[in-house]
């Protein structure tokens, strides 16, 4: 009679030993793959041109620099303590004897340095640093390498890509977008208002159910339209910011308007 329990037992310890492994197999067939998430990558990848969500990082590093510029330097200061504070002058727009503009590149931030100097005493008499809208093209290689070349020589057509030229006109047409856009449309609205207007829409860089954001393009000029929706899908909030972070279609769309 032993033998024939031993067989049992033997027996039972194998039907038991297969269960285990049917059931880690099973287990392991339900466990999903580590892959990346579709939905939230291409977020990810937008929200890199997203003014809203970089500009506390870009106004932070633009106080340190203007920390670093006061009135009353020469230029070969000047250049050093950009240099210093960890920045690189990737476009020399203008270099005359009474003001100085630099487009200054960190990490994948750029800015815009004006230097008024004195005729006579060739020294620094207001420092302003600003944003960099109209970009050279050593800037946008720069920005988007995050790789920054020093430039040795001023443009020879600086005032192209110089804010202070198309300031005036782009913060008028800054108010009036915004007044035509108003509250209380939904998206699509926006949109067509957008194209009524002669604005080209070049990227969605976020859209949410409260909340999109697009990139827009008239001519030479871009902005950020920032929509926050309420729960019926109307806009409460409109702003029209600067485009800092512009993307490639945004990029291109200008490229193709050229003055």
């Amino acid at each position: 009679m032993k033998k024939p329990s031993s067989l049992t037992a033997i027996a039972a310890v194998a039907v038991a030993t297969l269960a285990l492994n049917v059931s880690t197999a099973h287990a392991q067939e339900k466990k999903p793959p580590v892959t990346t998430d579709k939905a939230t990558a291409p977020m990810d990848k937008h929200m890199d041109y997203s003014d809203r969500s970089r500009m506390k990082s870009w106004t932070s590093d633009k106080d340190v620099l203007a920390s670093h510029l006061k009135a009353g330097a020469s230029k070969g200061d000047y250049m050093k303590a950009i240099a210093d504070a960890g920045f690189t002058i990737t476009a020399i727009n203008s270099d005359k004897p009474d003001y100085l503009e630099y487009e200054v590149v960190k990490g994948k931030d750029s800015y815009e340095v004006h230097i008024d100097l004195d005729k006579s005493s060739k020294m620094g008499t207001k420092v302003d640093v600003d944003r960099n809208l109209w970009r050279a093209d050593a800037t946008k290689t720069a920005v988007r390498s995050g790789k920054a070349v020093a430039a040795t020589t001023a443009l020879p057509a600086g005032h192209k890509y110089s804010d202070r030229s198309y300031s005036k006109d782009w913060a008028s047409e800054k108010d009036k977008l915004e007044k035509a856009l108003g509250t209380g449309k939904d998206v699509t609205a926006y949109k067509a208002e957008l194209k009524k207007m002669g604005y080209q829409i070049t990227s969605t860089n976020d859209k949410e159910k409260d909340y999109i954001e697009m990139e827009v393009v008239k001519g030479n000029d871009s902005y950020e339209v920032q929509i926050d929706l309420d729960d019926a899908g109307k806009g409460k909030k409109v702003d029209v910011a600067a485009n800092m972070w512009q993307s490639e279609a945004t990029d291109k769309a200008l490229a193709s308007h050229k003055k």
